[in-house]
């Protein structure tokens, strides 16, 4: 059966998404012994092994890291929250886009990316012919260097299966340290003591 690209997309997805397990004491079936093993945390991770050939004996190479907390990653988003209803030029994003925002201001967990020119370049001749016509185009063309890529700085994925806990309190620790440097000062005094509160109750558990 020949897969459509829409397919073959969700199978290249589905095969890089991590499976995750549980820790469990087992009796071992060849010597009796309890033991501790690892086992699916659930239905979906048990199909996963599956699609993946992982049968019972099979030698398996892995790298194993904790889950990020959960309740983390909602504390940031409701300060993603906190900066759109109450930070006057944010009120148009969502709470998402916000961390995303913050993230790329304060430069934390960010990566330069490589991305095709050819679109740039297009659009300045582009923009170029409508001003001033073809006979401008080209001679802009003819003096703009060969460039093939441009650097872009990218915000890294907040995604679970992308960010380790490790990283994530980085990324944490460094957007409340920007916000606090230079938004609690256009905060009400309520609104910057819920923000420092959420801050702070990160911290003390972390």
């Amino acid at each position: 059966m020949t897969l459509t690209a829409a397919a073959k997309k969700i199978r290249a997805k589905r095969a890089r998404r991590p499976i995750y397990l549980v820790v469990a004491k087992l009796i071992d079936p060849n010597t009796g012994a309890l033991v501790g093993a690892l086992v699916p945390a659930d239905d979906v991770d048990g199909r996963l092994m599956r699609d993946r050939k992982f049968r019972i004996g099979r030698k398996i190479r892995a790298e194993l890291k904790q889950p990020r907390e959960e309740w983390q990653h909602r504390l940031i988003h409701k300060i993603g929250h906190l900066m759109v209803d109450h930070v006057e030029g944010w009120e148009q994003l969502e709470a998402h886009d916000a961390v995303k925002r913050l993230q790329l201001e304060a430069n934390v967990c960010c990566e330069m990316v490589e991305l095709d020119a050819t679109p740039v370049i297009s659009a300045v001749l582009d923009a170029c012919e409508a001003m001033l016509g073809a006979g401008a185009r080209k001679v802009v063309a003819g003096v703009l260097p060969a460039i093939r890529t441009v650097p872009v700085k990218r915000a890294e994925s907040l995604s679970f299966d992308e960010m380790e806990q490790a990283r994530f309190q980085e990324l944490f620790d460094g957007l409340t340290e920007h916000i606090g440097n230079h938004y609690t000062h256009v905060m009400l005094d309520d609104v910057r003591a819920e923000f420092w509160n959420m801050a702070g109750q990160n911290r003390r558990i972390a």
